[in-house]
C-alpha cells in the first residue's frame, strides 16, 4: 500500500465523467474550488489499474483518466489553449470530482478556462526507482543478476566494500501502447555499453528514470562543490549513449537495500542502492519504502538515519551539468 500527501482542486461543474473524456474538453474556471491538499492510497502506486484499490482521503476512488492540460484564454469569443501543457488526472472520490497536477497546475490562469485531453489511461502516481532484471550486481562472489539476490546476500560497493542485502524487491509493469504519455514516465533508459568510458557499463543498462548513477566531473564541482554527484538517470538522456527506451512494452524493475546507502556496480556502472532516509510522502521511493518496513519494522529506526552517500541532483541540475 503507498500513500501520499497530493494537492487537488474540486471539479463543481456539469461535465460527467464521459464528457471530460472528449478531446480538447473546455472547462470554465469558475467551476473549479479552491486547492485543497489530501491523502492519497493506492494499493500499488497505480490509478486506474484493474483490481487495485485507492482511496483520496478514506473515500474510495473512481478514476476518470489522465492526460493534459492547458490555460484557455477567450479570443473573440472562443478559447484558445495557452501556455504549455501539464499532466493532469481526475478522479472521483466521496461524490466530488477532483482534479490533479502532478507537476504543478497550468501557467496564465488568469484565463477564463482550461483545456483538457484525457484518456482513460491508469496513471503511476509513484515513481520506480530501481533496476532492471537482469542487471548484474557486483558482490565478493562474482556479478550477480539482480533478481536472484535476496536478503542476507552480500554484495560490493562501487570501492570493493562488502555489503549486506537487507531486503530486496520486485515488481512487473506493463506498458500499454497509445494510450497516453503518462506512460512514459515509466519507460527505462538505456546507458549504452562505454558511454562512460571503457567499461562504463560494460554492456548496455538500463535503469529506471529516477534511478541515480554517480558521475565524476570536474564540472560537476565547478557547478555543485563535490567532484562526484549522483545524477538521475533521465537527466543524463540526450548524451551520446544515452537514451529514453520507447521500445519497452513491459518492464521488471527490482529494488535493492542495504543498511547504508551505497554505491554498488550495476553492469561496471556506478549505481545507488535503494535510499530510505528521506520517508515523506512524496519521496519518489515512497512505495518500495513501506513494502520494506512493513515487512521490517525494526529498519525504520534505521532508514531514517541514513544518509546519501553523495550529493544528488535534481532533474534541472542534472540537465546543467548534461549541458556543461
Amino acid at each position: 500500500m503507498a500513500t501520499a500527501s497530493i494537492t487537488v482542486r474540486p471539479y463543481d461543474g456539469g461535465l460527467i465523467a464521459a464528457q471530460l473524456l472528449s478531446p480538447a474538453t473546455t472547462i470554465a474556471l469558475v467551476s473549479f474550488g479552491g486547492a485543497q491538499t489530501g491523502t492519497l492510497t493506492d494499493d500499488d502506486g497505480i490509478l486506474g489499474n484493474p483490481g487495485a484499490g485507492a482511496t483520496y482521503n478514506g473515500h474510495p476512488i473512481s478514476y476518470v483518466g489522465s492526460g493534459t492540460a492547458q490555460a484557455g484564454i477567450n479570443v473573440l469569443g472562443v478559447t484558445i489553449p495557452f501556455g504549455p501543457a501539464v499532466p493532469l488526472v481526475v478522479f472521483q472520490a466521496g461524490g466530488q470530482t477532483y482534479f490533479h497536477f502532478p507537476q504543478g497546475e497550468p501557467g496564465a490562469l488568469s484565463g477564463v478556462a482550461m483545456v483538457v485531453n484525457l484518456t482513460p489511461a491508469p496513471y503511476r502516481v509513484f515513481t520506480p526507482v530501481c533496476f532492471l532484471r537482469g542487471t548484474l550486481i557486483d558482490t565478493p562472489d562474482g556479478p550477480r543478476p539482480v533478481e536472484t539476490l535476496a536478503p542476507g546476500d552480500l554484495v560490493r560497493d562501487h570501492r570493493g566494500r562488502a555489503e549486506e542485502v537487507l531486503w530486496t524487491g520486485g515488481r512487473r509493469l506493463e506498458l500499454a501502447m497509445g494510450l497516453s504519455a503518462d506512460y512514459a514516465r515509466w519507460l527505462p533508459v538505456r546507458i549504452a555499453r562505454g558511454a562512460f568510458g571503457p567499461g562504463l557499463p560494460d554492456r548496455d543498462l538500463w535503469l529506471s528514470q529516477q534511478h541515480r548513477v554517480l558521475v565524476a566531473a570536474a564540472r560537476a564541482e565547478l557547478l555543485f562543490g563535490a567532484p562526484e554527484v549522483l545524477v538521475p538517470a533521465r537527466g543524463l538522456v540526450g548524451m551520446a549513449g544515452v537514451t529514453l527506451d520507447t521500445g519497452c512494452r513491459a518492464v521488471d524493475y527490482h529494488h535493492i537495500l542495504c543498511r547504508r546507502h551505497v554505491v554498488l556496480r550495476a553492469n561496471g556502472l556506478p549505481a545507488e542502492s535503494l535510499y530510505l532516509g528521506d520517508m515523506s510522502a512524496r519521496h519518489p521511493d515512497v512505495a518500495a519504502a513501506q513494502e520494506a518496513l512493513a515487512l521490517f519494522p525494526g529498519l525504520l529506526a534505521e532508514c531514517r538515519r541514513m544518509r546519501m552517500a553523495f550529493p544528488a541532483l535534481r532533474m534541472r541540475e542534472a540537465r546543467l551539468l548534461r549541458a556543461a
